[in-house]
């Protein structure tokens, strides 16, 4: 009830709480532009009719116990450029109408819940996969994607055929264990960052990346003898290289530095 107080909010975090009274006051803010929800106890499916949704630019929902928001209101969010949503899926599908998100990060998406939607997102250029659990991203398809991170996404033996992604500029995958090959044959990248896929051992396509201007591995299972050696587009600008063994880190930065491939990046870090 305290908002009753603070009508001028425009920027609300009811985050990493277990259970709230009042929710609807949130509804009853008229400039609300970022919110963000995480309310661990409430079971209120309908959350989202009751809040006006069309001056959202920004929305982040977490995890509640039954994971029963139903999302299909946010088709009228017709400002949203950044969502996140962690565990929900009910109604997901109505995001093929918002008209301006950009962003979109899912959080613990179940494997048994397709990606084909995304494709009906014609403005996203960002989408982050983080943890749940799928084989595969076959059912994942983009026109407008241009940034591809997947993060601890459990049980993932495969990228697939990358050219259903034609836009793809810029690619991190993290902590997928179970991956062993990642194919860039279909890809025109960037940026890629691989970050602990301790079984990936082949990038097929590679040699083809003529764009590629930041390129970061750590903790793979790649020739990295081979990626420090080898003889990078004119394009590369970064390079960064590592192992288990620090002297070895060492001796990999000098030497890329040597050759002039040591251009400041953040690649996400």
């Amino acid at each position: 009830m305290t908002l009753r107080h603070l009508p001028e909010t425009r920027n609300l975090a009811v985050d990493c709480l277990t259970a709230i009274d009042n929710e609807e006051e949130i509804g009853r803010l008229p400039n609300l532009k970022l919110l963000n929800f995480g309310v661990f106890e409430l079971d209120r499916p309908d959350f989202l009719r009751t809040i006006e949704l069309r001056h959202l630019a920004q929305l982040s929902l977490g995890e509640n116990r039954k994971r029963n928001f139903d999302l299909s209101p946010l088709a009228d969010c017709e400002l949203l450029d950044s969502l996140f949503i962690q565990g929900h899926s009910k109604g997901i599908d109505g995001l093929e109408g918002v008209p301006r998100l950009r962003t979109l990060t899912l959080s613990g998406y179940a494997k048994k819940h397709a990606l084909n939607f995304v494709n009906g997102i014609s403005t996203l250029k960002e989408l982050k996969l983080i943890l749940g659990g799928r084989a595969d991203l076959d059912d994942l398809s983009s026109k407008s994607i241009e940034i591809l991170q997947i993060i601890r996404v459990q049980g993932l033996t495969t990228m697939g055929d990358l050219s259903r992604l034609p836009a793809l500029s810029a690619l991190r995958i993290d902590d997928q264990i179970q991956l062993k090959q990642v194919d860039l044959n279909g890809a025109s990248l960037k940026r890629l960052a691989l970050f602990n896929c301790k079984s990936l051992a082949e990038l097929p396509g590679l040699d083809t990346q003529d764009q590629l201007r930041e390129f970061l591995a750590s903790r793979v299972a790649l020739d990295l003898d081979g990626l420090r050696d080898r003889e990078w587009p004119s394009a590369t600008r970064s390079v960064r290289l590592f192992s288990g063994k620090n002297k070895w880190n060492d001796d990999a930065a000098a030497r890329l530095t040597a050759r002039n491939l040591n251009e400041s990046s953040d690649l996400w870090l």
